[in-house]
């Protein structure tokens, strides 16, 4: 369990440099490792004071920046140099027939060729079949169908008295709503999580490679079947609106409807997940904002924004690769080398926020980087924001004595690079 943090100061080594860029402190960090999984803030608040700008290698072999102040994560995520297609590093002409064999499987595919791993021109493309879908205007209408969808959750469990949070509640209520957007079956919902569980890993390893090939092979033989399924029977859904546009000469290409619609699943339901778990649980480890927040329902839009800053649902950015050799305030990323984003410690910054460590629903100017920045900044944060207002505000007021199980087990969060949320989630009311 993410524990409050009582002392919000770390005493650091009188031998550190007074200067962090150009020290050569090296912070232990192991995104796997339990003390860590269980109080991030602490390393993350070592990294801002001792090495912002530190490199370790993540799985065996793949070395990688860590970039943890709120400023140098804006200015990376803005930086036009810091790529996301390999496309960019290197000539494809020259490709081995290894590397081109590789570019047809699965696994690439579903990995490389949506809009989050590609750059301007194809980034702006893709991006703009799929935010027609994500308008202000259309995330209102929805307002009506998220809380129908909720009080419809809530009246199944409302007489069990003891519930997964997350298997119960906040997972089904945004995968509903974005397979229902895609015009996806419902019943279909139990393999697509299974598939997206294992496709939400950002590195291949030789131990989860096999599990990887396997559910990317088994996605797109169902994505095949959905698309045909809409091609004989189009709907008033955004695969359906993707399919319209096939005759058009700009279109999405096969291999681009493949990968776009599981990310759109994906991320259509695994940061809302876990804004909606991740922002209960800092409620019921907070008691005073859990009552402040429920004798002052209008505070539901800052509480929010609280929630993502405070245990942001995701830890870091997806890799971002530099094209020439970068250099950040004396230290030199170089060409190829890959970067990652720490949302969770730049939400943490106490150079930007007040206190950073302490949950307060009031908090103004809260600017946090939960959905991103710059061109790769969610598309869906607004729908993700409406369903946890939604969620929570109705949690609240048709199960008011909701609180931790105190039979359960300490709870765990999920080991990732990427990822911020819980196993299980079990609650009594």
């Amino acid at each position: 369990m993410k524990n409050p943090v009582i002392n919000n100061k770390i005493d650091f080594t009188k031998t550190q440099s007074t200067c962090p860029y150009a020290t050569k402190s090296h912070v232990p960090l192991d995104f796997y490792d339990e003390s860590f999984i269980a109080n991030p803030e602490l390393t993350f608040q070592k990294l801002r004071n001792i090495a912002p700008i530190q490199q370790i290698t993540l799985g065996e072999e793949f070395p990688i920046w860590l970039i943890s102040k709120y400023d140098d994560v804006t200015n990376m995520l803005r930086d036009p140099r810091f790529v996301k297609s390999l496309n960019n590093l290197q000539t494809l002409n020259n490709e081995s027939s290894k590397e081109k064999a590789k570019r047809t499987t699965a696994t690439y595919i579903l990995r490389r060729w949506h809009m989050l791993s590609s750059d301007p021109p194809q980034h702006t493309r893709l991006r703009g079949f799929a935010q027609k879908a994500f308008t202000p205007k259309i995330v209102a209408e929805m307002r009506p169908r998220i809380q129908q969808i909720t009080d419809e959750l809530i009246d199944k469990i409302y007489d069990n008295k003891k519930i997964d949070f997350l298997d119960d509640f906040a997972y089904p209520l945004p995968f509903t709503v974005i397979i229902e957007l895609l015009g996806i079956p419902i019943e279909d919902q139990e393999k697509l999580r299974r598939w997206s569980d294992v496709l939400i890993e950002s590195h291949i390893t030789e131990k989860n490679k096999q599990s990887l090939n396997e559910s990317s092979e088994a996605f797109i033989d169902y994505m095949k079947n959905i698309l045909d399924l809409r091609r004989k029977k189009p709907g008033n859904d955004l695969i359906s609106a993707f399919l319209k546009l096939e005759e058009a000469e700009d279109h999405m290409t096969k291999d681009e409807l493949y990968a776009s619609i599981p990310l759109l699943i994906i991320a259509g339901h695994e940061t809302t997940l876990n804004l909606i778990s991740n922002g209960m649980h800092a409620l019921l480890s907070h008691p005073d904002q859990l009552e402040l927040l429920k004798n002052n329902p209008k505070l539901i839009h800052s509480a929010i924004e609280e929630m993502l800053r405070y245990n942001s649902p995701l830890f870091a950015s997806t890799m971002r690769l530099a094209a020439e050799d970068i250099t950040i305030k004396g230290i030199t990323i170089k060409k190829g080398e890959g970067a990652l984003a720490l949302f969770s410690s730049a939400n943490q910054d106490e150079a930007v926020f007040n206190d950073s460590l302490r949950f307060d629903i009031t908090r103004e100017n809260n600017k946090n980087l939960a959905f991103g920045h710059g061109i790769h900044f969610c598309m869906g944060a607004a729908l993700a924001r409406l369903e946890c207002e939604i969620a929570i505000n109705t949690i609240l007021n048709r199960l008011p004595n909701l609180r931790f199980d105190k039979e359960a087990k300490v709870l765990k969060w999920r080991p990732s690079n990427i990822i911020r949320g819980l196993h299980k989630f079990p609650v009594v009311f």
